[in-house]
């Protein structure tokens, strides 16, 4: 895979920006907003949040993301990533970034689950002014098409609802999962056990689910599910993440603190058994069940 990446590069009037600009109001209800790190990322007016973290757009990918799923200390030949919430393609741009800086040689597959399928307009406004505009064209084209293949890069975007989608997948086993929807609160279909059952699913033995949230009631949709859990970085102003796995190759949290967690009502989790449900329906659910 012939990558290259340079280093971030931002101008001090990036470094002295104002934190939350909105550049321009797009359609279908989002704001294309420029955060701390240079980059952009959009404010859905819908959910009432951004995609990614003020602090840095392109950073929370590379450091919620790339680097705790520890991909490249394996060496292997071949990579295979789930990436659950497209948004703008960060995920996907600092894996190959990340790719490149290590003269990484084998061939890099990676699906994108994406329900939305207007950003093209806005991610074509979108420039980095080095080298990973050459990826980023690669990945609005996947976008464009659905799919995409060039000199070991494949890439695949599912649009639709992601519960349809991921059931859709088949004879695959992932090295990594970027799971990286809207929030819980907001987006509760994509954070049930049941979703996260299909995840387990698809995820090799020594693969690794990273997520930026660390809410008691996603540990425990992730434990119900099968997996073992632990700590991932808390980047910019932003608490500690969650790492998760089927074996032991992560730090898993103490017995006393996973105790601790399911007598928490707090960690009652989302429940959606044919991965059908409409969210109001999953969040009124999940409060009966704390209630009783």
């Amino acid at each position: 895979m012939k990558l290259l990446i340079l280093p971030i590069q931002c101008s001090l009037t990036t470094r002295l920006a104002i934190y939350h600009i909105i550049l321009m109001t797009t359609d279908h209800n989002y704001d294309l907003v420029q955060t701390r790190d240079g980059t952009f990322t959009l404010y859905s007016r819908e959910y009432g949040e951004h995609m990614h973290s003020l602090s840095g757009a392109y950073e929370e990918a590379l450091l919620k993301h790339v680097y705790p799923s520890g991909l490249f200390k394996r060496k292997a030949k071949s990579i295979y990533v789930l990436d659950v919430g497209f948004g703008l393609g960060y995920n996907i741009l600092a894996l190959f970034a990340e790719c490149a800086k290590k003269n990484y040689s084998g061939s890099l597959s990676v699906i994108s689950l994406e329900k939305e399928k207007f950003f093209l307009s806005t991610m074509d406004r979108i420039s980095f002014n080095d080298e990973r505009d050459g990826m980023y064209s690669l990945i609005k084209k996947a976008y464009m098409h659905g799919s995409v293949r060039n000199d070991g890069v494949y890439i695949k975007i599912e649009f639709g609802d992601a519960r349809d989608s991921v059931k859709k997948l088949t004879g695959i086993s992932f090295d990594a999962v970027f799971f990286d929807p809207f929030s819980p609160s907001k987006n509760p279909e994509l954070w049930s056990v049941e979703f996260f059952q299909e995840i387990y699913r698809l995820i090799s033995d020594t693969g690794i689910l990273t997520t930026y949230s660390s809410a008691f009631q996603i540990r425990m949709a992730l434990i119900e599910a099968g997996f073992i859990i632990g700590r991932g970085p808390a980047v910019g102003g932003k608490r500690e993440g969650t790492l998760a796995a089927k074996s032991m190759i992560i730090d898993p949290l103490g017995d006393d603190e996973v105790l601790e967690m399911r007598r928490n009502r707090r960690a009652v989790p989302y429940r959606d058994a044919d991965l059908s449900d409409y969210p109001p329906t999953i969040r009124t659910r999940r409060n009966e069940e704390i209630k009783k």
